[in-house]
């Protein structure tokens, strides 16, 4: 007769008993094993633990000021001519001596400058439907090795240039995207279909290396970034709209966590997002800390720009000493300027951190007498202040 607390096992004929202490030895094992094989799923996906995870719930009552990251800084005032007026400044990037500079939604143009002085170069590409020229723009990338530009247009295809203006060639896009860059002969996308994956990694010719991040994680909630992407030594950095994370993505299409942050109680669990309409994502939104709208990842520092319960906040990694501190945005000052905290912005791997200053700063430098009355007005093209 068998007791109450045992439990036959029948393996190779033969009968095996296991008590009932056996069993929930097994059945421990078995989950740590599950839990395992999950976790290593998980990180193959790139969902791994981050490098460094960053402590948001705290915000300093202190004020901020540039000047304890930069101490110098120069003026590149971008020419303004019947051919070169800028609007508002979408994308940068420096090569060497020359700035191109992005504007997609008021002159729909790609400009060139003097990066010492902000000199008038020329305009890369012309609006129009002939040979070399675009309709819409989205988004640009330069390669420094080949001394080009690819420009992305209309969403399905890319204009190559070079960095004198002369137009190369065309390259049909496979799929419809909204963000590129490029970095060491890859090309990274951001898709915004809903039944497909937001980032692919290709070769030079589009074919697909890896895709990563399915949309459906947001259900009708979706929204494109202006920046999603940062080149680094080896692929780029990646973000998306309300996932705490900054992803690093190599040319081989592999992803690992960068950074994390931690936004404490009032946080937006991810998982959640598609659950909710985009009314009820707002109203969420509205009382809680996410959304992380901007980010720069810089030699010396990272910074991000996040809301709490709609509310501005920097925080800012001190690589050095491993600290993060979070200020309110209000606070945040360039006394030297004695303007409004401009958000510092890193282009890429030439390491010039700069901030864009618009008419508003603009008049306030020539008020100080920092900036010619007679040359400057709020009708200006944006300056370029550069931190060396």
């Amino acid at each position: 007769m068998k007791s109450a607390n045992s439990s036959p096992l029948l393996y190779n004929s033969h009968l095996i008993k296991f008590d009932a202490m056996d069993i929930r030895k097994i059945l421990l094992f078995c989950s740590f094993a599950n839990m395992l094989f999950l976790n290593s799923c998980t990180k193959e996906k790139g969902q791994g633990e981050a490098s460094f995870v960053w402590n948001c719930t705290e915000i300093s009552p202190d004020s901020f000021d540039i000047a304890s990251l930069h101490q110098d800084y120069a003026l590149i005032p971008l020419q303004l001519t019947n051919s070169s007026t800028v609007g508002m400044i979408d994308k940068v990037a420096f090569s060497d001596s020359i700035v191109f500079v992005l504007d997609c939604r008021t002159a729909t143009g790609l400009f060139a400058f003097n990066a010492k002085d902000g000199t008038f170069i020329k305009r890369i590409g012309d609006i129009g439907n002939g040979h070399g020229e675009y309709r819409e723009l989205h988004d640009f990338s330069i390669d420094e090795k080949h001394k080009c530009i690819y420009v992305l247009c209309e969403r399905n295809r890319i204009q190559q240039y070079s960095f004198s203006g002369e137009y190369q060639k065309e390259l049909p896009l496979p799929f419809l995207v909204t963000n590129m860059e490029y970095s060491h002969d890859r090309f990274y996308f951001v898709n915004d279909y809903p039944k497909e994956n937001n980032l692919y990694v290709t070769d030079m010719d589009f074919n697909i290396i890896a895709e990563h991040f399915p949309n459906e994680d947001y259900g009708e909630n979706y929204v494109t970034l202006l920046s999603p992407f940062q080149k680094t030594e080896n692929g780029v950095l990646y973000r998306r709209h309300l996932d705490n994370h900054i992803y690093n993505v190599n040319t081989q299409g592999e992803v690992s966590v960068l950074y994390e942050f931690d936004f404490g109680r009032k946080a937006i669990d991810f998982k959640d997002i598609k659950e909710w309409s985009p009314s009820q994502l707002k109203k969420i939104e509205a009382e809680s800390v996410c959304d992380v709208k901007y980010f720069i990842d810089g030699k010396d520092y990272a910074m991000i720009l996040f809301y709490d319960e709609n509310r501005p906040h920097i925080g800012i990694y001190d690589k050095e000493t491993k600290d993060v501190k979070t200020y309110d945005y209000a606070k945040m000052k360039n006394k030297r300027l004695n303007i409004k905290f401009p958000l510092p912005k890193y282009n890429n791997l030439n390491e010039n951190v700069f901030s864009i200053l618009y008419y508003k700063d603009i008049e306030t430098l020539v008020e100080q007498g920092i900036l010619d009355k007679e040359t400057y007005s709020k009708d200006s093209n944006p300056i370029l202040c550069v931190y060396p």
